[in-house]
């Protein structure tokens, strides 16, 4: 695997699932969500995969839900190619899942991890937007990247739109992009 994870002091280590035997993969990855070790849990979601890749009959969502998964993990880590990747990936094994389109959208807008793609960073937010229209977080998404496109007047409306919808986030996104 990758060596991206700094070297660790001798601690009391976390237990691989695998040494115990596990090899369910919705176990697998239930335990990678609440792993404290970030390597660790990279590990177990790569298990998970690995193994419900294997069945003749994969579960297509579990599947997208795992890579989307691990891709926040790997964005959360600042490791820019695995994120975008595995939310590449998600969206092989689940066009519909709004998550990995509204992480992807965001991933094209991050100026340290490529020359920002705004135009197709909307294209995400819209997909996943259409899919969970409920989410005003992913609205939000929408209304930060019309105002880094130049459309500051419809990202103001959407933004004021929001707030007053009760997202306070929406107010700080207006302090900042507008």
């Amino acid at each position: 695997m990758f060596k991206f994870f700094k070297p660790k002091k001798k601690t009391q280590p976390e237990i691989h699932p695998v040494d115990k035997k596990v090899a369910d993969p919705r176990l697998l990855f239930a335990l990678a969500k609440g792993a404290t070790d970030p390597e660790m849990a990279v590990n177990m979601y790569a298990d998970a995969i690995a193994i419900e890749k294997k069945k003749d009959s994969p579960d297509r969502k579990l599947l997208s839900e795992i890579y989307q998964f691990r891709g926040e993990l790997y964005l959360s880590l600042g490791v820019a190619l695995l994120s975008s990747s595995d939310f590449m990936h998600s969206l092989e094994y689940d066009p519909d899942n709004a998550i990995s389109h509204n992480n992807l959208g965001i991933w094209h807008t991050v100026e340290q991890f490529a020359t920002p793609d705004h135009e197709k960073a909307l294209k995400h937010i819209e997909k996943a937007i259409s899919l969970a229209p409920d989410r005003l977080d992913f609205q939000m998404s929408r209304a930060v990247i019309k105002a880094k496109l130049g459309d500051t007047e419809a990202a103001k409306a959407e933004l004021e739109a929001l707030y007053a919808k009760g997202l306070e986030d929406a107010r700080v996104a207006m302090e900042r992009f507008l």
